[in-house]
């Protein structure tokens, strides 16, 4: 391989005392810089890709983050249901059962007085159990949304909540559900649902085309 850019002509080195490094990319920086930017580089080294090689990676990265902060700001909107059995028009496979189990803090039991006043307004109900046991829920659910999705499925069916306290009395919040793929999702989802489900879905599918892309899988594009 040649010791020059094939496409600045700088000098390849690994530097020395007084100069500095300048290392050729690999082909799959190579290629992840021309699939991004729509260039067509057969050879760039850091004196000539640094900007544009990590202007792309660092605008994938924002994109995705951007992708992963709104799933978790709309978990949510991931179709989970308590119902045992899905309706029997619904297209639905299984996929696995899926849990979670949160511990959110000290003393379930022994706040059941602040959690009655919470439910009549005498407290704020930003504090105290009923902030924990939310949080914890909200937890449990993502937790079960992120196993679900890593499986495939898109519907979360039969869930479950229980409390209880551990050892040390600390309150917890148990989850679990089946996870399974219902391909006809618009015959059991009122629209506005669907709707919000819809975006959920597109988020998920580009942060995880991104992260074939920053792997190097340009293969399904």
């Amino acid at each position: 391989m040649s010791d020059r850019c094939g496409n600045c002509d700088a000098e390849i080195t690994d530097g020395g005392i007084i100069k500095g490094p300048n290392r050729r990319y690999g082909p799959g920086q190579v290629a992840i810089l021309n699939f991004v930017s729509g260039t067509q580089y057969t050879d760039i080294c850091e004196k000539c890709g640094r900007n544009d090689y990590e202007s792309a990676i660092l605008g994938l990265k924002g994109e995705r983050q951007q992708c992963q902060d709104y799933m978790t700001a709309n978990v949510v909107d991931f179709p989970m249901m308590t119902i045992s059995q899905v309706p029997p028009d619904a297209d639905c496979r299984i996929k696995s059962m899926v849990t979670a189990n949160v511990t959110v803090g000290t003393g379930l039991f022994s706040e059941l007085s602040q959690g009655f006043s919470d439910m009549f307004g005498a407290t704020n109900v930003a504090s105290g159990m009923a902030l924990k046991v939310n949080s914890g829920e909200a937890t449990a659910r993502s937790i079960l949304v992120t196993k679900a999705v890593a499986m495939g499925a898109n519907c979360i069916v039969g869930v479950d909540v229980d409390y209880g306290t551990t050892a040390n009395n600390a309150a917890t919040v148990n989850m679990q559900g089946t996870a399974v793929v219902i391909r006809n999702l618009d015959a059991i989802l009122d629209t506005d649902v669907l709707e919000r489900f819809g975006t959920f879905e597109a988020k998920l599918a580009r942060a995880q085309e991104i992260t074939r892309w920053l792997a190097g899988d340009f293969a399904a594009d």
